[in-house]
């Protein structure tokens, strides 16, 4: 049988850790049964340049993982397939069968069964039954329609021995190319929060820090510079976190570790840990999701504001890793006017970066389950975002994803975080104005360079006049034109101009300047004439 394994991912920079963590575990023999073949690619080459690969290839069966971002393309190409080639059969797996499956079944005729779970131990008996006879539909975890249209569900497949697993990097499949690679050093949180696919009861398993070292040498050794470590809570179990930063120290800051962790778990002995890292060694995911207490009780986590904002303080002060922070818009109870507050607060901490979503309710999470509990609508297609609940309403929500754009287009980007963060502290209602005027001017994520800069100048005029003359500055800063906005504003200084230019250099040459003006301060700045450059290289403040 020809098997094709079809990986639909984000982004070229992802790759599908599914495909080789099963293929891992099957012995050659097994694997010789059948041919096998991958066709890998991103979102962004659209759905024809598929169809057209898995029509030339021919294969008998596609395997597939359906996750949150792919399912409408995944879906859509074996649509297409499946008409070309009716015979061509279809299994699928991922997160998004972690609920009930009957319907999705029914409205998708062409998929044979789909499997919910984990997969590795089933594969190699699911590949020895791959048969005309099916029988690997009586296997854990499978779900299917009989041929009466009755939907059989076998439930949930669990790994019993994550120990034992072989590991992904030794399938033929393991994808090296990628800027970056994923390391699952243990499976299953100790939180059970109930928006997340791993809130569920299954024990936490975790690898020896002692068997990852090897791991981790290949990967080095293969030219990886970025490893993501999978586990849900980095710093859950303290004494292994302490062992896996001294595993990590090994590398000299030359492979930076992507980890997810629990602000308000940060203590002494981890802090003394992360001093004696060096820079750039760690990347921290700190979840956050909201600073309310009572909303986060609602979604089954424990956390108190106070621990959280302290941990998250001390990360981004201590200035030698990035620090990634996120919130989450639709949670229930959480109002528009908290969520503003949280941002403002969050801003004021200065983390590297803020991520702002609206609340997905995935398949197979206990939120999901409570949606009418909670009276949360939801879209029924994928990615499942909330729509309104009692707390914030749809418009509301509509200004949080203007919101996020926001943060993604000004505080997340260098070149604009520290006007942006600066802007935010000192005016408590900027966040939402500026949100409130992306909507009205229909503004999206998408902006060339100096639009940015034209939205917030623009903005800045008419709410926010006295902040005029910090934009214009970070304007010419970032080496804008000087022929649109605040670059017009901006002079240009000559020798025996009647002001003294405080920048001026008799020995350069290829020197030339310019000036802004406003109450009581002029702004200097020096270019090189050769450079073809608006990028300043010197920046003066002359007050009055």
């Amino acid at each position: 049988m020809k098997i094709l394994w079809l990986d639909i991912n984000a982004s070229y920079s992802h790759s599908s850790l599914a495909i080789p963590a099963m293929d891992a575990q099957l012995e050659p023999k097994i694997r010789e049964m059948h041919q096998w073949q991958i066709l890998s690619g991103s979102l962004k080459l659209g759905a024809s340049w598929f169809v057209q690969r898995i029509n030339n290839m021919s294969p008998d069966l596609v395997l597939s993982t359906l996750w949150l971002f792919n399912h409408t393309m995944v879906m859509e190409v074996l649509a297409k397939a499946h008409a070309l080639n009716p015979e061509l059969r279809i299994i699928l797996g991922g997160p998004e069968f972690l609920g009930d499956n009957n319907f999705f079944l029914a409205s998708n005729p062409f998929v044979e069964s789909v499997f919910r779970g984990e997969g590795e131990e089933m594969f190699p008996q699911f590949v020895k039954s791959l048969g005309n006879n099916r029988d690997y539909l009586k296997l854990q975890g499978f779900c299917s329609l009989d041929s009466k249209g009755n939907y059989i569900d076998n439930g949930y497949s669990k790994v019993n021995s994550f120990n034992s697993l072989a590991y992904p990097e030794k399938s033929f499949f393991f994808n090296w190319e990628k800027p970056f690679v994923q390391l699952e050093t243990s499976r299953g949180c100790f939180n059970k929060c109930a928006f997340c696919i791993s809130g569920n009861s299954r024990n936490i398993d975790e690898l020896p820090v002692k068997s990852l070292k090897p791991r981790i040498n290949l990967m080095y050794e293969k030219g990886i510079r970025e490893i993501r470590i999978l586990d849900r809570t980095f710093n859950a179990n303290i004494k292994r976190t302490l062992e896996l930063i001294q595993l990590f120290n090994e590398f000299k800051g030359e492979v930076e570790f992507h980890t997810e962790i629990h602000p308000s778990f940060i203590n002494a002995k981890f802090m003394e840990a992360i001093e004696t890292t060096r820079h750039g060694t760690m990347h921290f995911e700190a979840g956050i999701q909201s600073l309310r207490e009572n909303v986060l009780l609602k979604c089954n986590r424990y956390d108190k504001k106070q621990e959280t904002l302290e941990g998250i303080t001390y990360l981004s002060n201590l200035g030698k890793h990035e620090v990634h922070t996120d919130l989450i818009a639709g949670l229930p109870d959480y109002s528009f006017n908290e969520l503003i507050e949280d941002l403002n607060v969050l801003v004021g901490i200065f983390p590297g970066e803020i991520q702002l979503e609206s609340l997905k309710l995935l398949p197979g999470t206990s939120l999901k389950e409570n949606a009418p509990k909670y009276g949360i609508k939801y879209s029924p297609i994928p990615p499942y975002e909330v729509l309104e609940t009692p707390s914030i309403s749809f418009n509301e929500l509509e200004l949080c994803r203007h919101l996020s754009a926001i943060l993604d287009i000004y505080y997340n980007k260098p070149e604009w975080k520290h006007l942006f963060g600066g802007l935010v502290k000192r005016n408590n209602s900027f966040i939402e104005l500026f949100a409130k005027y992306f909507l009205t001017n229909n503004i999206g994520k998408s902006i060339a360079r100096e639009k940015k800069g034209l939205v917030i100048w623009e903005f800045c005029k008419n709410e926010f006049p006295h902040e005029l003359d910090i934009v214009a500055v970070k304007w010419m800063e970032n080496g804008l034109s000087f022929n649109i906005g605040p670059g017009l504003l901006s002079k240009v200084w000559k020798i025996g101009d009647k002001l003294t230019n405080p920048l001026y250099n008799n020995n350069s040459k290829e020197s030339s300047y310019r000036y802004l003006e406003f109450k009581e301060r002029r702004h200097w700045f020096l270019y090189n004439r050769k450079s073809n450059s608006s990028k300043s290289l010197l920046n003066y403040i002359e007050i009055f």
